[in-house]
């Protein structure tokens, strides 16, 4: 028998089973598929709950636990549980991805909203597109993680898109389109994109390309993201519809994700602006966030 057979059995789940034998969550999920990790006394705590001895509770322990990142992110999502990695990636990634786009708000700010629903002062004043833009990149997350395993579609990009514009001024212009794309020409570091009338015909291509792949790697993923922002499909937003296709990607094909740093945006840009003619740049970018994020995974404990 395996922990989730034990905890389904009982009618629990791992965040019940912490509240009850007082135990914290992330000591008894880095149990899990590692029992050494348990001090003996919380060991016999688990166990006598079950009604079970010490060496049945850590031969069920021991059983070996598929779990991925994706798995771990929505278990915790469903559970809303806070101080844990789920809690924390929103945060990272919403504050970094907006404040790469302009945002005025600081993290301290973000996660206010987050864990609140309220705003706190700062030094600068608060955009109302930037607190409204942070609310959605929340809701924004959780749409992903439920398609996360689904193929990347023109329909799902341009609801990424609805959700993270949704209630901003952007979506009172005429000629700004929330959830499609774009009507006029626009530029990303003084470079000419996509013309508006042949978006959807180049969407479609590249759509093609990536889902044609018979395997989707790292390189594919910075690959896709390189040629989704020199397209530029939507009228602004594009940035942040791109990073988290970026992150639903890499936990599709359980690749580590990353969260691209504002402090990295030098960098970032650099890469997008150069890769035509030198791919490294941006890839070196990508895996150095991606090493980062390796030790927020351990930090956590989340085994993979």
């Amino acid at each position: 028998m395996k922990f989730d057979e034990l905890l389904e059995k009982n009618n629990t789940n791992l965040n019940e089973l912490a509240k009850v034998v007082g135990i914290p969550y992330t000591t008894l999920y880095s149990g899990v598929g590692n029992p050494s990790r348990l001090r003996a006394d919380n060991l016999k705590i688990i166990a006598g709950y079950f009604h079970i001895s010490m060496e049945e509770m850590y031969d069920i322990m021991n059983e070996d636990k598929e779990k991925t990142l994706l798995n771990v992110f929505r278990e915790q999502k469903g559970m809303r549980l806070s101080g844990s990695i789920y809690h924390e990636t929103q945060i990272k990634l919403c504050y970094n991805t907006n404040r790469i786009e302009g945002s005025m708000l600081s993290e301290d700010q973000t996660r206010y909203i987050y864990e609140t629903n309220t705003v706190i002062e700062g030094d600068t004043p608060s955009r109302v597109d930037d607190i409204v833009e942070t609310a959605n990149h929340f809701k924004l997350f959780d749409i992903m993680l439920d398609k996360a395993k689904d193929m990347l579609t023109d329909s799902m990009i341009k609801e990424f898109h609805e959700v993270l514009k949704r209630g901003t001024s952007d979506e009172r212009k005429d000629w700004f389109i929330v959830g499609d794309y774009k009507t006029l020409p626009n530029e990303v570091g003084g470079k000419e994109t996509t013309a508006p009338e042949r978006v959807a015909e180049e969407m479609a291509k590249l759509l093609t390309w990536y889902n044609g792949r018979k395997e989707i790697t790292l390189d594919e993923i910075i690959e896709f993201h390189y040629r989704f922002e020199s397209i530029h499909p939507f009228q602004d937003g594009n940035g942040r519809v791109g990073r988290i296709i970026m992150f639903k990607e890499c936990l599709k094909h359980n690749i580590i994700p990353f969260v691209i740093e504002d402090t990295q945006k030098a960098f970032y840009y650099r890469g997008l602006k150069e890769y035509g003619q030198e791919k490294g740049y941006l890839r070196d970018t990508c895996l150095s966030m991606q090493d980062k994020y390796k030790a927020v995974i351990e930090k956590f404990g989340v085994k993979l």
